[in-house]
């Protein structure tokens, strides 16, 4: 019986990790015509929620429009995805600041979709290449040895695998980076994200809002009708108390410190809470391996940029390995290294700063009216919605 092994014994690419960056990795490569192969743990979707699912990303034009190109976008539920058209952004103390996409001749600045149904849209498109090998495999990576034509891995099913290049996308704690022995830095923000959704009163009319308030940052993203999603960024402490408040006293804190921007609002979702920090993997790459994702880099989530940095990660890596003989040589991911740089150092520099910028009340009080002055540059504020649209 002919098995997807004997047709692909020796993949050019083998991607790790069953996620949304791993899944649009191995889509990116096999839309190509590269031979890759999947290895992620099997699992069966739930159906989407009734409501709104309370994990989202913001997805920049820039990532959107890739993901067209590869054929995602006819699996989207698109009923179920928000229009961010503007942001206003204010802090505790002074003026605020407002973006829109208008500033930069474009109809969004960011699409709002949930987790599920991004990842289920690229599992149908990389099931629409089933005719090439490429399907996903449960086996996960125990060993890997350079053998300077490629990596030998050793398989958790006692097989093993030859490849090329090795592409990690297997997450923030990713066993791969450790076996390759590439150091991280970072620190833990001691703080929570606590997300949730609700219905309010008003229409919301495609504004995401965001306030900075001594160290909390909370945001509403808007869904379609009147929904939005909440993400709050608190300190432990307030982030486990709010947890346990019932449904009308949680809704009236979110509304109090969303200034009712949008009038009463009603829970429609239980909520839920992370632990946030912040993690660079010190070098991207390792022979044989590339990093993507929350593999190479976490930020806080206050921009919304974490899953639009990873898709940019394989947007590079593509880039980087295009038209090579020897998809994983040592100047293909140089170049990867190097496409990716000033990307996430600036990603990285912007979140973290203006996360303990605010987080002092003096440091917000200047915060404050440095985004007042921001707010009346026009050339200015127009590069930064472009910046956040790739």
């Amino acid at each position: 019986m002919d098995t997807e092994q004997d047709r692909d014994p020796h993949p050019e690419v083998v991607v790790a990790g069953g996620g949304i960056v791993g899944a649009a990795a191995t889509l990116g490569l096999l839309a190509r015509g590269t031979r890759v192969r999947w290895l992620r743990q099997a699992h069966t979707l739930p159906p989407l929620p009734d409501g709104y699912a309370a994990r989202i990303y913001a997805l920049s034009p820039g990532n959107l429009g890739w993901l067209e190109s590869l054929g995602v976008l006819p699996h989207l539920d698109r009923r179920r995805i928000g229009s961010v058209r503007a942001m206003h952004i204010r802090a505790r103390h002074g003026s605020g600041l407002d973006l829109s996409a208008q500033q930069a001749g474009v109809a969004e600045m960011a699409l709002i979709v949930e987790s599920d149904n991004l990842l289920r849209a690229l599992e149908a498109a990389v099931a629409a290449h089933a005719e090439r090998p490429g399907a996903a495999s449960a086996a996960e990576i125990s060993g890997m040895t350079d053998t300077g034509h490629g990596l030998e891995l050793a398989l958790s099913d006692a097989s093993t695998l030859a490849t090329r290049l090795l592409v990690a996308a297997d997450g923030a704690a990713s066993p791969l980076r450790a076996m390759a022995g590439i150091q991280t830095s970072g620190d833990d923000y001691e703080h929570r994200a606590v997300v949730a959704n609700f219905i309010c009163e008003r229409d919301h009319r495609g504004i995401a809002c965001q306030w900075f308030d001594n160290g909390a940052v909370l945001a509403w993203l808007p869904l379609p009708g009147r929904h939005i999603s909440m993400v709050w960024s608190l300190p432990q402490a307030r982030a486990e108390a709010l947890l346990t408040l019932d449904d009308a006293a949680l809704t009236a804190q979110v509304a109090a410190a969303g200034a009712h921007r949008w009038g009463d609002l009603e829970i429609v979702s239980q909520p839920q809470s992370f632990p946030l920090r912040r993690q660079r993997s010190r070098q991207l790459t390792a022979p044989r391996m590339a990093l993507v994702g929350d593999a190479a880099h976490v930020v806080h989530p206050l921009a919304g940029q974490g899953m639009n940095l990873g898709l940019r990660d394989v947007r590079a890596l593509l880039e980087a390995t295009a038209g090579r003989r020897d998809i994983g040589d040592r100047m293909a991911l140089a170049r990867y290294q190097t496409l990716r740089q000033f990307d996430v150092h600036s990603i990285e520099t912007v979140t973290d700063g203006l996360f303990h910028l605010f987080k002092r009340p003096l440091a917000g009080f200047v915060g404050g009216h440095g985004m007042g002055l921001l707010n009346h540059l026009a050339p200015l504020k127009s590069e930064m919605v472009r910046q956040a649209m790739r």
